[in-house]
């Protein structure tokens, strides 16, 4: 529907006829209308993996680091090849409002992600910029991935790749560069 018509085109009536159900019950599940195209696309398990980074490395290395391993499993692998999430992406990428919610969104993982860097000799301070720098630029490097239109070829259906690689490949190589690698 949102892919059809647009997503500021289509009113929270229509989505709640078109799932059978009233306009109340669809704010019982949803607390707006950007919820049901952008939950956090940045699950936050990922504080584990960033926990899990040694110690001794700086913060920004730990969450950079700690983000790379997380979407290098393959449940995460997997899902950031989807079709949907390319989908969802784009619409996101292509919504000023759905753009906003991504980065909204992500809040809970980063506040996750700045409590697992506190460690001894690492301050709040710190720890918060490194998971405000990760988490921001995860958001802009998948928002501008799907912005480019790196749509799956027209024959695959299942996967979203493109010449520029699928999701999980070009986030890490843009995180990675945040540490000066690639």
């Amino acid at each position: 529907m949102f892919v059809d018509q647009g997503f500021d085109a289509v009113p929270v009536t229509a989505i709640a006829k078109a799932a059978g159900v009233s306009h109340m019950t669809f704010f019982r599940h949803f607390p707006t209308k950007e919820a049901v195209v952008v939950n956090d696309l940045f699950d936050p398990l990922i504080a584990a993996a960033v926990r899990a980074q040694p110690r001794q490395w700086r913060p920004l290395t730990r969450a950079v680091r700690g983000l790379v391993a997380a979407i290098s499993e393959e449940p995460a692998r997997e899902e950031m090849s989807s079709r949907e999430f390319y989908e969802r992406v784009r619409l996101a990428a292509l919504t000023p409002s759905l753009a906003a919610a991504v980065r909204t969104t992500g809040q809970e993982t980063e506040r996750a992600i700045a409590a697992a860097l506190v460690v001894p000799g690492v301050d709040d301070a710190a720890a918060r910029a490194a998971a405000g720098a990760v988490m921001g630029a995860a958001s802009s490097l998948l928002l501008a991935w799907a912005g480019e239109n790196n749509a799956p070829d027209a024959g695959a259906t299942s996967t979203a790749t493109s010449t520029t690689g699928d999701a999980a490949t070009v986030l890490s190589r843009g995180l990675l560069s945040l540490l000066g690698e690639s």
